[in-house]
């Protein structure tokens, strides 16, 4: 494990099924669904920092169902890291390779009444009296985004127009704003998602990192999901 300050990147990939032998922990169906990579990427063909594997069977069936449980593997050894599953609404349990829990991720939704609130992601590690918890957004940029969105609502009718004359397909999405920073009490940021370049910058010790790991991966199915 990458247990130095870091910044990854967590990528979805084309499924890829599990090599064989296949390991004993994961189903019949298991395929490689998405890497975690340093940012920058050394070389492409350097080995990940990490794999994530789900089983075919348990594909999240929408935006508000529960994320699949899915295995995390040392990128280089591709021995088990950790599993991640879901255990209550927008609850998940993150489990040593022994099965012993390491920690638990919930996700609180947002709401505009009776007042509004961001998304918020939170993990309590076992054994650390300290939670962690970030807010998806900085209030600075919700403001904004609620201030302009007029401005770019009118700009994608205009481009979509366009793009019926033009024929072209671009992805013209007005996205809300996504940074995110775990903070913990006393320690500070822990874990910085930036929306933008999409990657994470994680700061040991009061994160364990296979709970970093787990948490960026639910986060990015989120975000990718929207």
């Amino acid at each position: 494990m990458d247990n130095t300050t870091h910044t990854f990147l967590v990528s979805r990939v084309n499924p890829v099924p599990a090599p064989d032998p296949r390991p004993a922990h994961l189903p019949p169906d298991a395929d490689m669904t998405a890497t975690i990579r340093l940012s920058p990427v050394p070389r492409p063909e350097d080995a990940p920092l990490a794999r994530v594997f789900t089983s075919r069977a348990a594909e999240r069936s929408g935006l508000r169902a529960p994320a699949p449980p899915f295995w995390i593997h040392h990128g280089p050894g591709d021995s088990m890291w950790c599993s991640v599953r879901p255990i209550a609404p927008d609850v998940y349990e993150v489990c040593s390779a022994d099965g012993c829990s390491e920690g638990r991720i919930e996700r609180r939704a947002a709401r505009i009444l009776p007042w509004p609130r961001r998304v918020r992601w939170s993990a309590q590690c076992t054994g650390v009296q300290q939670s962690v918890t970030g807010q998806v957004g900085t209030w600075y940029a919700w403001l904004l985004y609620v201030v302009t969105a007029p401005i770019w609502l009118l700009f994608a009718l205009c481009v979509m127009v366009y793009s019926l004359f033009d024929g072209a397909a671009d992805d013209n999405t007005f996205r809300s704003p996504a940074r995110t920073r775990w903070r913990t009490a006393g320690a500070g940021t822990v874990l910085d998602y930036r929306g933008i370049s999409k990657t994470y910058r994680y700061a040991p010790p009061s994160l364990d990192i296979r709970v970093a790991y787990a948490l960026a991966v639910l986060r990015t199915w989120e975000s990718t999901a929207q």
